[in-house]
């Protein structure tokens, strides 16, 4: 499954900062699969794009993280996947409606 990943700093001290930047020097993307890993040019937060195919190899992605960053987390279909969910939506509410 893809997922697309949004962070903030939530610690944005100078402490914060320092330590999260020296961790993430030390850190090994994973277990989870980045796809693409982009921060906010304004320094505010990033987002990424992940692949794994269960819900522990993204909590053990995202774990390292929590004392320093707020995530949202949101599950990707492929576009045609998702219009076509939409498409069964709307004939189910137009036959129930």
């Amino acid at each position: 499954m893809l997922f697309q990943i949004t962070w903030e700093f939530i610690d944005n001290t100078e402490e914060g900062q320092k330590r999260s930047l020296g961790v993430f020097a030390r850190w090994q993307p994973g277990p989870a699969q980045f796809q693409g890993f982009y921060g906010y040019a304004d320094g505010t937060g990033g987002m990424a794009i992940v692949e794994t195919s269960n819900a522990a190899d993204l909590a053990k992605t995202l774990a390292p993280w929590t004392p320093w960053l707020t995530f949202d987390v949101k599950v990707l279909l492929p576009i045609q996947e998702s219009a076509e969910i939409g498409n069964e939506a709307i004939a189910f509410r137009d036959a129930n409606g």
